[in-house]
């Protein structure tokens, strides 16, 4: 097996490469692909717990631990005690955690699309779906 084209080699390069594109382009506004991430994530569905956050992020606690601390300390997002469960954080997006929302978008728009030129929508679509059914595979024990 050629390890320069099997999935997992082409996946990691292929993610890597998105990523490190990103990254580049969001140094302006002084934010990280794995920030960013929490924030978009945010976006759709703000007052989350910091476990639910990790759930869907597939991270680890102390990476969503060190992703909160940053995202406080430069006012993207508070963290509170829950008033259900003491032992969970609730993060919320401030105003300026919000307003980013703006600013970033485009830019991962234009990584998306440059990632994507030259590809035919339906092969984008069934590339999707197949990325879907792989992530549904290597997760489904842990649901």
């Amino acid at each position: 097996m050629n390890t320069e084209s099997n999935l997992g080699s082409l996946l990691g390069k292929s993610s890597r490469l998105l990523a490190n594109n990103l990254n580049n382009s969001l140094k302006k506004v002084h934010l990280t692909v794995e920030q960013w991430s929490m924030l978009a994530l945010l976006w759709s569905n703000d007052n989350q717990t910091q476990k639910s956050l990790q759930e869907t992020l597939l991270k680890n606690k102390a990476t969503i631990n060190s992703l909160v601390s940053y995202l406080v300390k430069d006012n993207f997002i508070t963290k509170r005690v829950s008033q259900t469960d003491k032992r969970s954080s609730i993060v919320s997006l401030t105003k300026k955690g919000k307003e980013m929302k703006n600013h970033t978008i485009p830019i991962a728009i234009n990584s998306i699309l440059l990632a994507t030129e030259g590809i035919d929508k339906q092969e984008l679509q069934t590339t999707f779906k197949v990325l879907e059914q792989i992530i549904n595979n290597l997760t489904k024990d842990k649901k």
